[in-house]
């Protein structure tokens, strides 16, 4: 087992233990002792838990210690005992082992199965009966155990083990080496120390970062022993611009800790040398300069890299606030691309309403300028930046999509009553914008609901007030799930007698819900011609197939051809939605609809949606009508759809084959052509 995969079982055994401190039954111990050995991964751990309280119990007492320590030991060593309770004994020796223990665990350390257990054991008990017991073991063990044993020779600090070391660092092992030279790091000392920085003169490629690495660790275990000065020397060395950059990184830093008050003076030279990693490590330290120290760097920006600049920008709106404005406001010109837009994000930062207008600037620059502009903007206070951006909206036309874009990131309420004013254009350049903001902004409630009514009134028939309502249903669509749609609207209109109101009926229909179907039930009954006809087409808007029904009556017997046509469509795009209807029974629905059809454009609609249908009925169907020249574009697109699905094509390809060769032979469409061959290949 490897020490990581021994860490996540010790994690796991004592989250177990926890957990089961709250269900399992209290045991005697003596009972304990007799069940913990048989102990088996999923059974009551009562008597692990009576062997934890004894283990506990004894600690204060070192003649019951070890008389508990002996007990747990004697059961490792019966071969009746379980590999669970072996792993529970060897936890606890890590806890009350002693010297006693060690000649039965140093055994246990020399098998695979349990040499990683044993190993925590004896990197536990203090002494040096445990240490010596680690140290022989390195001449009989080999590969990633041995590996371990190292790791643990390391954490006793044992330098005594340095001279066995150095020669293990050249092992052949690439496991054992590593460890090695990892373990001269981790114990440090002069000797180690020098052994590993000769490694490092070697240059040998595939340790030499494992080697540095190690000489990191001496140099910090010497400050941490005060010895200052040596370790300086191998940061310093560390820190040549020859070495790697992470290397480099480490030990730059190293050496600022090791300066104390008078890091600042040198993070201020590092940041403007030309050094990259230099300038990086004193990038993370520009905290520590002082406010006059901040100032004079400042001065320097254009002497300094891009990248210095915008740290130097960043901090600066951080800690001086509005007193950076003006050097901010004038880095948000600079011809350089990545401190312009520190200097945008810092104006965020800075929150100061002088910067609005240099910010609605970069609204209309290209990005990323106009999308940290809008990121400024919203992270400014509301009282300060709304008022403008309502005003830009009115003055500035050009910057609309921008300015509805951060009004919807504020949720600006107050700008609810201009966005209407503007979408009141029957011009789709001018509302769509608006509309946009409305969608983001307005609420189904009593406040905004009856103003975009008021909108719908103003709106021109057509497109424009097919796209407000759509503003509405998108509005009403913020209710929480299963609410009806319909009532917000219902609500707003009070009093009025919506079944006789041509104008709201095709909303209700979009809307959807009970209500809104008793109305347009209602309304198809009227004598009025014009409520009427707005009645169907709020069938026809409707968003499911609930209407199916009503759409095939309409399409089958209306008077008027108008109606017959649009309900067709509309059964058609509804019958086709996502549903737990059969698939046979979308086709027939399909087929039914086909016979009602007319018009070439209405049968070309029908094949299209019958793509939606994956059964082979549904592809022969659609073949059936690759003879008819005005509907077999539309058959070869909806053919080559259903030959993508490969749980219909590939069990089908006898059937399919015909169909697909005859598409590639008469369709005009160069990618269906392509798609066709394709499959023909079983691609």
């Amino acid at each position: 087992m490897s020490f990581p995969v021994f860490r996540v079982c010790l994690s796991t055994w004592l989250a177990t233990v926890f957990v089961a401190t709250w269900v399992a039954a209290d045991v005697p111990v003596d009972q304990a002792w007799q069940q913990m050995p048989r102990y088996e991964y999923g059974q009551d751990m009562g008597p692990l838990l009576a062997i934890d309280r004894e283990v506990i119990r004894v600690m204060g007492s070192a003649e019951e210690r070890a008389a508990v320590a002996a007990r747990l030991v004697a059961l490792l060593e019966d071969e009746a005992t379980t590999a669970a309770a072996r792993q529970y004994i060897f936890l606890q020796l890590r806890n009350i082992g002693t010297d006693a223990q060690v000649p039965i665990l140093a055994r246990f350390l020399l098998q695979p199965d349990s040499s990683e257990m044993a190993r925590h054991a004896l990197e536990s008990i203090p002494g040096q009966a445990s240490l010596q017991a680690l140290r022989d073991a390195v001449d009989d063990l080999q590969g990633p155990l041995l590996a371990g044993v190292l790791g643990s020779l390391a954490i006793r600090q044992d330098r005594d083990s340095v001279n066995t070391l150095i020669p293990l660092a050249e092992s052949d092992d690439a496991v054992v080496a590593v460890a090695a030279v990892r373990a001269l790091g981790g114990i440090g000392g002069v000797q180690a120390t020098e052994a590993l920085q000769a490694m490092a003169a070697d240059d040998d490629p595939p340790m030499h970062r494992e080697v540095l690495v190690a000489l990191l660790d001496c140099a910090a275990s010497l400050v941490a022993g005060d010895r200052v000065e040596a370790a300086r020397e191998i940061y310093e060395s560390l820190a040549e611009v020859d070495q790697p950059v992470g290397i480099r990184r480490a030990a730059l830093t190293a050496l600022l800790d090791l300066q104390d008050q008078d890091a600042s003076q040198t993070v201020l030279e590092w940041f403007g040398s030309r050094d990259r990693v230099q300038r990086q490590v004193a990038a993370a330290r520009l905290t520590m300069l002082t406010d006059q120290q901040l100032d004079q760097l400042a001065t320097q920006t254009e002497e300094l890299p891009e990248s210095a600049q915008v740290a130097i920008l960043e901090l600066m709106a951080i800690r001086d606030g509005v007193q950076a404005l003006p050097r901010v406001l004038e880095a948000a010109s600079s011809d350089q691309p990545r401190v312009r837009q520190a200097a945008i994000r810092s104006l965020g930062l800075i929150a100061d309403a002088r910067a609005i207008p240099v910010l609605l600037a970069k609204l209309a620059e290209d990005e990323p300028a106009s999308s940290l502009a809008a990121q400024a903007l919203t992270a400014m206070p509301r009282e300060q930046v709304g008022p403008a951006l309502l005003n830009a909206l009115d003055q500035q036309p050009e910057l609309r999509p921008a300015v509805v874009d951060v009004l919807n990131r504020l949720v600006y309420y107050e700008a609810i009553d201009p966005l209407i004013e503007i979408a009141a254009s029957d011009d789709p350049a001018v509302y769509e914008v608006a509309l946009d903001g409305l969608r983001g902004i307005a609420d189904p409630d009593q406040y905004d609901v009856p103003r975009l009514l008021e909108l719908l009134q103003r709106s021109t028939p057509g497109r424009h007030r097919d796209d407000v309502e759509r503003t509405i249903l998108i509005v009403c669509d913020k209710q929480p799930a299963r609410a009806d749609r319909a009532e917000p609207v219902l609500k707003a209109l009070g009093d009025i007698d919506v079944s006789r109101s041509s104008l709201h009926l095709p909303l209700l229909g979009r809307l959807g819900g009970p209500q809104a179907l008793k109305i347009l039930d209602a309304a198809l009954e009227s004598e009025d011609a014009q409520v009427r006809d707005a009645a169907v087409r709020g069938i026809c808007n409707w968003p499911d197939a609930s209407v199916a029904d009503r759409l095939m009556e309409i399409a089958s017997a209306a008077d008027h051809p108008g109606h017959r046509q649009r309900a067709l469509r509309a059964y058609v795009r509804v019958v086709t939605l996502p549903s737990d209807r059969e698939e046979q029974q979308t086709l027939e629905m399909l087929q039914s609809a086909m016979r009602l059809a007319t018009r070439p454009e209405d049968q070309r609609l029908i094949l299209t949606r019958a793509a939606t249908v994956r059964t082979m009925a549904a592809v022969e169907w659609i073949a059936g009508h690759l003879d008819r020249p005005e509907l077999a574009q539309a058959a070869c697109a909806s053919l080559v759809d259903l030959a993508h699905h490969r749980f219909l094509r590939h069990p089908n390809m006898d059937r399919f084959r015909p169909i697909l060769e005859r598409v590639s032979q008469i369709s005009e469409d160069a990618d269906v052509v392509g798609r066709a061959q394709r499959y023909l290949l079983g691609l």
